[in-house]
């Protein structure tokens, strides 16, 4: 596994925003952080066992998202583990995209942010999808890269500007995907 920009994550709190491509996402992206985050992830997970027992492993950070609806227990507690300095991871394609391609992002991560008052960081994850594909339950070893793009402020809770900081993410993203 290689990392690229680990050096631009804050020390205090932010908000990781990632790619969704594969049920390894949310194992590997934790490994490389700087610092035990917090992981908001559809409740789905626990229920997977390798991805399951990850998540039981994170204990109090890691916090279930009931798919579909406004979750305001998740909201809290994501909110709480930012208010409490922590990283907090978030998928904002609401789900794995099964070809790879970025799928929109949804804003719950910008509120999260401006709430917190802290960063948007994106993050690239490269090579999970060819790792562990959706098709297969056992990974294969394949190059995994984690690439973080500059932190974006988000400076109110207006939808506009939600939309602009979601995304400008999104751009980020996409461009370090690009990178190769």
């Amino acid at each position: 596994m290689s990392t690229d920009g680990l050096e631009r994550i804050p020390l205090g709190r932010a908000v990781i925003v990632a790619n969704h491509v594969s049920w390894l996402d949310p194992i590997v992206l934790p490994l490389v952080m700087p610092r035990k985050p917090a992981i908001l992830a559809m409740a789905e997970l626990w229920r997977m066992p390798g991805v399951g027992l990850v998540m039981r492993l994170y204990g109090r950070l890691a916090i279930p998202l009931r798919r579909g609806a406004v979750d305001t227990y998740a909201f809290r507690r994501a909110l709480a583990a930012l208010q409490d300095d922590r990283l907090l991871i978030v998928f904002p394609e609401g789900g794995i995209s099964p070809d790879g391609t970025l799928r929109p992002f949804q804003r719950g991560a910008a509120l999260l942010a401006v709430r917190a008052d802290a960063p948007l960081v994106p993050v690239a994850l490269i090579g999970t999808g060819d790792a562990l594909p959706l098709d297969r339950t056992v990974p294969r070893l394949r190059r995994v890269t984690v690439r973080v793009g500059t932190p974006i402020s988000v400076a109110g809770d207006a939808p506009e500007e939600l939309d602009r900081a979601t995304q400008e993410a999104a751009a980020q993203i996409r461009a370090l995907l690009a990178a190769g």
